[in-house]
């Protein structure tokens, strides 16, 4: 009897053993990692939803999906159960809607559905909110929350969709598969440019459908043709396609790119507080080829006027009038990714002063968008400044020092992140404080800023840690020590069956972490 005690007992130590041990990390272990995407916290600081990526090595894909985790820390779980591919989840100002990029239908589109505030859910069955011919990608909203504006690849001299989807017709058609090209760029990496410019399109977040004119989606979005017969919709939730009602208007018309290519980052456009002014980078140069000399332009989003309709007597019909972008940048070299302070004063954007010299530094001008006086904040910082946020919060504290930012920059094979007041008259005054310990080298990478209320949210990875989302809970006044909280664990559940365990040891360290004072 004791015999088989012990013998039970001995099975069972070896089988826990067992279970404990881990295996070594290989290629197949990390592509089986989720890839997460920035952060995105609602206007009310309660959710943070983001993409995050599968690969299945089976069959050859990479598929983006939609998650959401409470803004304090939890479990993340699926936001959108749908097989499609989902990414660039954006919150209307209110935080009652949420906008992402869907290959529900090919070519991509944007696609809508309002959101719980409370539960932290999609309400009701999510449409596609726009219909463009050559697919929309890249949207964000305005702060007004009346519009959205997105990114689609056009043919320049087209005035209208109808003529962008001849064009593509007529190509697919012909028998003659040969491309001529008088002109670089014709290719980027591996697509062809096909003849089209990337152009800013804008479009009424409130004109999208009417309940008579929709075609039926199968479950979460997924179009008829992948869902089952159109007629016989399967079980479950099921989406709308909706048809527009008012065609989305270029707002960067012309032979240019807008935005120019990039490999992803921060956007390289933004739009107004009072949602009025569209800001944008474009290389308008003629030999774009040769030239790093991208700008910072600026054009209205709407010019309207009333006129007549044509069908009634005394009906009338939006006009916009063509307005010509203004260039508010003047370095040679690169500009780009502008963006607004939150109260409409500043527009700030990073900025390389040599010309032809991609690996210039970069800094981070400030414009007064009164007086026009640009000034170089970070003139007294030896490091080229990556992704960067606005923090208003210190404003209305009694210690406060009006807007600040953050951005990090690359330093001994990390990034660390600093902060400075936006203000453009504190020019030669005050210089970027490190806002983590500078006794430590920094050797993970931090990037994607953003800030809900006073809480600043980041991405943070290094070459032994998978990408997860990150806090800063700043709650009182300036040159307070706090310590930043992790709030995403995508990865970890995998990690401790794997020697990758070892990673989380280190992310358990969490980083203190200092609120901008003046200098």
């Amino acid at each position: 009897m004791h015999g088989k005690i012990l013998a039970l007992w001995i099975a069972l130590a070896v089988s826990a053993v067992a279970q404990n041990v881990k295996h070594p990390f290989t290629f197949e272990d990390m592509m089986k990692l989720k890839r997460l995407d920035e952060p995105v916290p609602s206007p009310d600081g309660k959710w943070v939803v983001f993409a995050a990526q599968d690969v299945d090595l089976e069959a050859n894909t990479k598929v983006s999906h939609l998650w959401i985790v409470p803004a304090t820390g939890g479990e993340s779980h699926r936001l959108n159960e749908t097989p499609n591919h989902e990414e660039r989840p954006r919150f209307s100002p209110d935080g009652k809607r949420l906008i992402w990029t869907s290959k529900a239908t090919d070519p991509t589109q944007i696609w809508m559905c309002d959101f719980d505030t409370d539960s932290g859910v999609l309400k009701g069955k999510p449409h596609q909110a726009t219909n463009i011919s050559t697919g929309a990608d890249g949207a964000i909203w305005s702060p007004d929350g009346k519009n959205i504006v997105f990114v689609s690849a056009v043919y320049p001299d087209c005035a209208d969709d109808a003529c962008n989807k001849q064009r593509d017709e007529e190509l697919k058609k012909s028998k003659v598969k040969a491309k001529i090209f008088t002109r670089l760029f014709y290719r980027h990496w591996n697509a062809f440019t096909e003849f089209k410019r990337s152009h800013l399109f804008v479009i009424s977040a409130d004109a999208i459908v009417s309940s008579t004119d929709i075609l039926s989606v199968g479950p979460a979005g997924v179009p008829p043709a992948e869902s089952g017969t159109a007629g016989k919709m399967p079980a479950g939730p099921t989406g709308q396609r909706p048809v527009l009602h008012q065609e989305p208007r270029d707002l960067t018309p012309g032979d240019h790119d807008v935005p120019p290519f990039h490999l992803g980052g921060q956007d390289m456009y933004a739009i107004s507080p009072d949602g009025q002014e569209l800001a944008y980078t474009s290389n308008i140069d003629e030999v774009e080829a040769t030239s790093t000399n991208s700008d910072i332009f600026v054009v209205p989003i709407a010019v309207e006027s009333a006129v007549p309709s044509g069908h009634l007597p005394d009906a009338l019909r939006t006009a916009h009038a063509t307005t010509q972008p203004r260039k508010i940048s003047t370095s040679p070299g690169a500009d780009s990714t502008p963006l607004y302070s939150p109260d409409g004063k500043y527009i700030a954007w990073r900025s390389q002063a040599r010309a032809g010299f991609e690996a210039d530094k970069w800094r981070l001008l400030a414009q007064d968008r009164q007086s026009g006086k640009t000034c170089d904040l970070t003139e007294k910082f030896d490091y080229s400044v990556g992704s960067f946020a606005f923090d208003q919060s210190l404003r209305d504290i009694p210690d406060g020092i009006g807007d600040i930012i953050y951005f990090v920059a690359e330093e001994r094979g990390g990034t660390r992140m600093y902060a400075i007041p936006a203000r453009p008259e504190a020019h030669g005054a005050s210089r970027p404080v490190s806002t983590e310990n500078e006794d430590l080298p920094p050797s993970e990478h931090t990037d994607d800023l953003c800030f809900s209320g006073r809480t600043l949210f980041y991405s943070r990875m290094s070459a032994l840690t998978p990408n997860e989302i990150w806090r800063v809970p700043y709650k009182g006044s300036a040159g307070e020590i706090v310590v930043s909280e992790q709030i995403t664990h995508m990865t970890t559940h995998f990690c401790r069956r794997s020697t990758c365990s070892r990673w989380n040891r280190s992310r358990s360290k969490a980083r203190t972490t200092r609120r901008c004072r003046d200098s």
